[in-house]
């Protein structure tokens, strides 16, 4: 449950490729990346502004509506899914996800002229902490019951695919916004605890001695909600972030 919170990183990764034109948003030390033709020029240019603007991340950016990173609160975090192999329905909330501004980029391809971004991200660790409250079926494991949970997860491979596209809102401004959205996760390990009252203890007990017991089966059953959460949640704080910048702040 707790490797959710951190598909919100998605959405801010993506927007912090998207804004390397954005100058007046953003934090002193970040220069603008004209556009160009020279598709590897203008890439390795958003990488650098991506790694000028990572210190203040963890405060987060206001003038952006992006939120701290480290620690990343999450109020709430719906999850309603029926699987062959996991049916699901929990509220999750208070979470708290640590380590998230320690990601390692490998790839990032950003084209201003079609308006396409690629990401490729590992998170080396991560720590998630916050309450559950579930109903449902991991295989013939039962999902049932309300507590704490704690989770440490490690190597988290993230490739991101976005399509933006020009809009024009109500006041006649060029703005930008996210037409497509592809996300893969694989988290390469992880542990949970589960503290829960006395009448829910022993599924507790259950369900976290089966998946510390089985991680990659249960990660690799959960990955189609993992990524479908990440999808979601990253496009609403897109949405947020694009609202403040116009085409121009962007692609300039």
């Amino acid at each position: 449950m707790g490797i959710l919170g951190k598909t919100t990183l998605i959405g801010v990764m993506l927007i912090v490729a998207w804004i390397g034109g954005a100058v007046s948003q953003l934090p002193p030390g970040v220069t603008s990346c004209p556009r160009t033709d020279n598709l590897a020029e203008y890439s390795q240019c958003v990488l650098k502004q991506l790694q000028v603007l990572t210190p203040y991340l963890a405060n987060g950016v206001p003038s952006l509506k992006l939120p701290a990173l480290d620690p990343l609160f999450l109020p709430s975090l719906t999850v309603d899914r029926n699987l062959e192999s996991l049916k699901v329905k929990a509220n999750l909330t208070q979470i708290r996800v640590y380590g998230a501004t320690n990601y390692v980029i490998h790839e990032l391809k950003a084209n201003p002229n079609d308006l396409t971004v690629s990401l490729r991200v590992q998170l080396p660790h991560l720590h998630v902490n916050g309450d559950y409250d579930v109903q449902g079926r991991l295989l013939l494991v039962p999902l049932t019951g309300l507590g704490n949970f704690k989770g440490n997860f490690t190597d988290t491979e993230v490739q991101v695919n976005a399509q933006a596209k020009e809009i024009v809102d109500n006041n006649g401004v060029q703005r930008i916004e996210v037409d497509n959205l592809v996300t893969k996760i694989r988290v390469g390990n992880g542990n949970i605890k589960l503290k829960a009252p006395a009448a829910h203890t022993l599924a507790a007990d259950a369900a976290a001695t089966f998946f510390n017991a089985n991680p990659r089966l249960v990660l690799d059953i959960a990955s189609p909600i993992i990524e479908d959460t990440a999808a979601t949640v990253s496009r609403a704080l897109v949405a947020r972030a694009l609202s403040v910048l116009t085409k121009q702040d962007l692609v300039p």
